[in-house]
């Protein structure tokens, strides 16, 4: 990867949407070129693929939240069943395991506190949570990408 493919990945940040011939110009390499090395770049899986951000306000899910969660310790089953929890629930948009106290955070986006309530209710009856830490989230000053 060099200056060129980070140049077009910086591209596409700031709009996947963008035409070949827009990234072409904004990174002043011909058309073909362009889509070689955008192809080169999916193959590698340097692009895992492209997304829509969405304005979680205008949906009405404005309450976000951060949650730290530590599970029951040498529960392998219990993991498993609350990493799959995970997996299939709308209102948690980010999951990391991480080191500390807690073995993950997790990222929760949903409408209203009693649905959070809910989702923290089942997470101590169903999945061996022993722990948990909620910060609301009160303003965001950088978001992703």
């Amino acid at each position: 990867m060099d200056k060129i493919d980070t140049n077009i990945l910086q591209a596409l940040k700031k709009n996947a949407r963008a035409s070949l011939k827009d990234i072409s110009m904004q990174i002043n390499l011909s058309i073909p070129s362009t889509s070689e090395r955008l192809r080169k770049l999916e193959q590698s899986g340097i692009i895992r693929g492209y997304t829509v951000l969405l304005d979680n306000q205008k949906l009405e899910k404005s309450f976000t939240c951060l949650c730290m969660i530590a599970l029951m310790e040498d529960s392998f089953c219990l993991q498993k069943k609350f990493r799959q929890f995970i997996l299939q629930s709308p209102e948690i948009v980010e999951c990391h395991c991480v080191t500390g106290e807690c073995e993950y955070v997790l990222k929760v986006v949903t409408n209203s506190i009693k649905t959070l309530e809910a989702l923290l209710l089942s997470f101590r009856t169903d999945y061996g949570i022993v722990k948990s830490h909620t910060y609301a989230v009160l303003s965001t000053v950088k978001d992703y990408p």
